[in-house]
């Protein structure tokens, strides 16, 4: 998701999911050439997971 249409992709769907009853815990942006960053979630028993 190099662009910013995958990055508002990335935070429509976070968006969705808060939605649903998960919590957004943090953004990691890894240094070039890892890629695109990535969203760190959790569900409403505390289970993270991550979004990209």
């Amino acid at each position: 998701m190099a662009n910013g249409l995958g990055t508002a992709a990335l935070e429509a769907e976070c968006e969705r999911l808060v939605g649903l009853g998960a919590t957004r815990l943090r953004r990691d942006e890894p240094a070039p050439p890892a890629g695109a960053g990535y969203i760190v979630m959790a569900d409403p028993e505390g289970n993270e997971f991550c979004v990209d």
